[in-house]
């Protein structure tokens, strides 16, 4: 069975982002099960610089092109290009894993929705014509995609309440940390903390920074607590670009001191890896997560999470962190403020947080992947 997988998303921005992580997750495990009745053509991106080095099934590529700006061109886009490029590959199924469906098809097409948020804040993601029209026409086409994917619960009940897709077609197959998450012991990651900022007692955001991320109802959160705990701090980890004005804006805005807010930006891996587990706990005030990576990774590190009920999260975390109902900042400072306060009840969180990151595998989202492929050829 011949499988067209898009690849683009190694060679673009999304990379670092969740739609790039989980395309290499993916491949990863693909390569290291080597299904024998698959034959993998991977979808690239012959305008744009070529992806990192990573473990790859055999396959064959296939070259593309898409706009280099804007970022989500290839929304619009992508219908016209794929039904124009797709046949020369002569798949079987074909697996969109951000949308980015052809218009016209011959074979089956799976595509993974990780969540509906341009639907939830239009006024943020769909301000320009071409995304407006771009995901309004890659939603028509998810709805008549042979099978969806979602990382949850709650993405699929948002697909079929929102999208109106029939449920027997939409697929939960959850979704893991990186292949090579490999975080310190909580004493290295203190030391590194301590090192690189000068504090070892912090809470830690790791993230984007637009609108439902909701930074700040997290920053009421923290100043709250800091005012309990002078000594505290709270590391911020994100890639600062067009989005760090909803950062600067929350800033300004709250209460905390700025001297106890630590913007580190963007870091290497396993300088995020040491910051999650030498962390108090991570503090997560997102609206919406499709799957809730950020949370999970915390988990993987032995750190809990004080964050709101919402979307995936609760899926995610379960009884490995304090939640509270979303949108209720007064609550969220509550929670932070208690698990800070009460040793007994943060050692207890920290004892089942690897244990339930545990449950998650990309070579078991690999393995239900595949079986969805064969389902639908």
């Amino acid at each position: 069975m011949r499988v067209v997988f898009d690849a683009r998303h190694l060679q673009t921005v999304a990379r670092v982002r969740g739609i790039g992580r989980y395309a290499r997750n993916l491949l990863i495990a693909f390569a290291r099960q080597a299904p024998a009745d698959i034959e993998w053509t991977l979808l690239r991106l012959r305008n744009f610089p070529t992806a990192d080095p990573q473990p790859l099934p055999p396959h064959r590529d296939l070259a593309t092109i898409r706009l280099r700006r804007p970022e989500l061109s290839m929304l619009a886009a992508d219908p016209f290009l794929l039904t124009g490029e797709l046949p020369f590959a002569r798949p079987r199924v074909y697996h969109g894993v951000q949308l980015s469906l052809p218009a016209v098809r011959s074979f089956a097409a799976v595509a993974t929705v990780h969540d509906l948020a341009p639907l939830r804040w239009p006024e943020h993601y769909l301000r320009t014509p071409w995304a407006k029209a771009g995901h309004h026409w890659q939603y028509a086409l998810a709805m008549k995609a042979d099978a969806i994917i979602t990382p949850s619960r709650s993405t699929k009940e948002d697909v079929i309440a929102r999208l109106r897709v029939p449920e027997e077609r939409v697929h939960v197959i959850a979704e893991a940390v990186d292949h090579d998450f490999a975080p310190p012991p909580r004493a290295e990651g203190q030391r590194i903390a301590r090192e690189r900022f000068g504090t070892e007692r912090y809470v830690l955001y790791v993230g984007q920074f637009d609108p439902r991320k909701n930074m700040g109802a997290l920053l009421s959160a923290f100043a709250r607590a800091a005012e309990r705990d002078p000594a505290l701090r709270l590391v911020i980890v994100g890639q600062l670009g067009r989005l760090r004005s909803y950062l600067d804006e929350a800033l300004t805005q709250t209460h905390a001191r700025r001297d106890s807010v630590i913007v580190a930006g963007h870091v290497d891996e396993p300088t995020l890896a040491a910051l999650y587990a030498g962390a108090e706990c991570l503090l997560h005030a997102s609206l919406l997560e499709g799957f809730g990576l950020t949370p999970l990774e915390s988990l993987a590190a032995g750190t809990p999470v004080v964050a709101y009920r919402a979307g995936a999260v609760e899926e995610v975390v379960a009884d490995a962190g304090l939640l509270v109902e979303a949108g209720d900042a007064t609550s969220l400072a509550d929670a932070l403020v208690r698990f800070l306060q009460d040793e007994s009840l943060a050692a207890s969180l920290r004892a089942r947080a690897k244990p339930r990151a545990a449950l998650y595998s990309w070579d078991q989202a690999a393995r239900e992947t595949l079986a969805l492929y064969r389902a639908v050829s």
